[in-house]
């Protein structure tokens, strides 16, 4: 029998997160860490419905909520939430900050011009 693939972006099996499961990491955060599902380039979208529908299984966990407590929730993603093209970083970059649209990096923020180009 083949390898039911559940997270494309790192070949991550049913059969891995059965075994990561088992040995002890049971939350959707330490499950992704353990596993790198919801962490490839596309931040879960492929595999987030197949990796939390997995997860309610192994849990017992009915789908929605009960008793008006919400169910584990999946990892949240990461910024950047769209793609952005990384032509638009660099001329960010080129520009300068009296230039550059508000990015939250000069008051100490971590906008993603300020994070790409170190906030300089």
């Amino acid at each position: 029998m083949g390898k039911t693939i559940v997270c494309p972006c790192h070949d991550v099996t049913v059969e891995d997160i059965r075994a990561t499961y088992a040995a002890g990491y049971t939350h959707p955060e330490t499950l992704k860490r353990a596993t790198a599902a919801f962490m490839g380039p596309c931040q879960g979208k492929h595999c987030a419905g197949a990796v939390m529908a997995l997860l309610r299984e192994l849990t017992g966990e009915p789908a929605g909520e009960t008793a008006g407590e919400p169910v584990t929730r999946r990892p949240t993603a990461r910024p950047p939430l769209r793609p952005v093209a990384l032509g638009l970083l660099a001329a960010a970059a080129e520009a300068g900050p009296e230039t550059r649209p508000e990015t939250g990096a000069e008051t100490g923020g971590t906008g993603a011009a300020g994070a790409t180009t170190g906030g300089a």
